[in-house]
């Protein structure tokens, strides 16, 4: 991947924002080599309803609907009249499609990580972006995601580097018998200007951090009861919707994800290894409650979300409230801040969305 490409990420992203310390370091460089020019298998799925009708069950008693008089849904909907696949659902498809043995002890997988001593990861944010003319179906057709490391950067001094890991994603559908190669040079582009066969973009900012010492362990379960310092939260939501994650919660989510980070399952590896006091839950899980807030509360106004770029600033944990917030961007007409409040009122995750007039999900 030639390094003038980063440049066609546009506003997504700011690949450059570390460019200075990246060619100052000779380690970095040879990892941003590396990982960048790593072919990262193709991820085929095929768009049943079934993921998106499970990941809907698992959501639907969290968060308030439009019609309480209504029955909740449980039969899996046919293929014959298909719907369109919501926005944050494809979350559930295309799942990582590795052995036993590429999964790393923390549950990971080996696919986007820069290795040893890097062995801590975390979902930082990133953006999805759903064009317009080009969703989804959920009529059992196939599909593919194609991954590639779009830029590697490097914070932090020696020995206590953080490794951001950039990964672009685009999805589209393909016929049975279309070769892989044949699918790459159709749906892989990096000029937004030919993606013609791609519905859905996305962007994932991974953290990759070194394991703690044991005196950093012992320091995190010291302050384990203790506040943490909150960052402030936007005022005047116009929706809010509060919620309790609980182990059911996480457990189902790692399961339509294929997903065994042990951050999510085991909390003595949490508290012991990681030195979080609970379970963490998700950051696709908290994209996709923003998503679905977002959606239910723009219900039959004729509008559908067109991006979402997105940062999780503070841990989320099971079992403890969260709510989830919006409200318009007072400057820009189709534009609304969204994000999560943690338990102590803190910010968690914030995000802008952008609309367009389109079809109902």
């Amino acid at each position: 991947m030639k390094r003038a490409q980063l440049r066609l990420l546009g506003p997504w992203r700011q690949p450059g924002r570390a460019g200075a310390s990246r060619l100052n370091s000779s380690f970095s460089e040879s990892l941003y080599r590396a990982l960048t020019s790593r072919q990262l298998p193709l991820f085929f799925d095929y768009l049943h309803p079934q993921p998106s009708h499970l990941l809907n069950l698992t959501l639907t008693d969290l968060l308030p609907r439009l019609d309480p008089s209504s029955r909740t849904q449980t039969a899996l909907p046919s293929t014959a009249r298909p719907s369109h696949l919501p926005p944050g659902h494809h979350l559930v498809y295309f799942p990582p499609q590795v052995t036993l043995s590429q999964l790393l002890p923390d549950g990971t997988d080996t696919l986007h990580t820069p290795g040893t001593p890097f062995n801590r990861r975390l979902w930082a944010g990133g953006k999805v972006e759903f064009p317009a003319a080009r969703s989804l179906l959920l009529d059992g057709s196939r599909a593919v995601c194609i991954e590639g490391i779009r830029d590697v950067i490097v914070k932090g001094q020696p020995g206590e580097e953080k490794i951001i890991v950039q990964i672009e994603r685009q999805i589209g559908t393909v016929r049975d018998e279309e070769s892989e190669n044949d699918t790459r040079k159709r749906i892989w582009s990096n000029n937004e200007g030919e993606r013609a066969h791609t519905s859905i973009i996305e962007i994932r900012d991974l953290v990759f951090m070194r394991d703690k010492t044991a005196g950093q362990l012992e320091q995190d379960k010291a302050e384990f009861c203790q506040a943490s310092r909150a960052i402030k939260c936007p005022t005047d939501a116009e929706f809010r919707y509060q919620l309790k994650p609980t182990k059911a919660l996480l457990f189902r989510f790692s399961a339509l994800t294929f997903n065994a980070h042990l951050i999510h399952l085991d909390k003595d590896y949490t508290r012991n290894v990681e030195g979080y006091r609970n379970l963490l839950v998700h950051g696709p899980l908290t994209l996709t409650l923003l998503l679905t807030a977002l959606r239910h509360h723009l219900e039959g106004k004729g509008l559908a979300i067109r991006d979402i770029e997105y940062k999780n600033l503070a841990p989320v944990y099971v079992e403890e409230e969260l709510t989830i917030c919006g409200k318009p961007k007072p400057t820009q007409d189709d534009a609304w801040d969204v994000w999560i409040e943690g338990k102590d009122g803190g910010l968690a995750v914030r995000g802008t969305v952008h609309l367009k007039h389109g079809q109902k999900s």
